[in-house]
């Protein structure tokens, strides 16, 4: 799965099988932040 994003959700469990803060893309940090600031 080299370079692959694996997510899953469910309810309020987020699971990744990669590490989000090792990229410059920043749209599974602000994804993570909406669902905080939204619950």
């Amino acid at each position: 799965l080299e370079g692959m994003i694996i997510a899953a959700e469910q309810g309020n469990v987020l699971a990744f099988a990669f590490h989000p803060e090792l990229t410059e893309d920043l749209r599974i940090h602000q994804y993570f932040l909406d669902k905080v600031l939204n619950c």
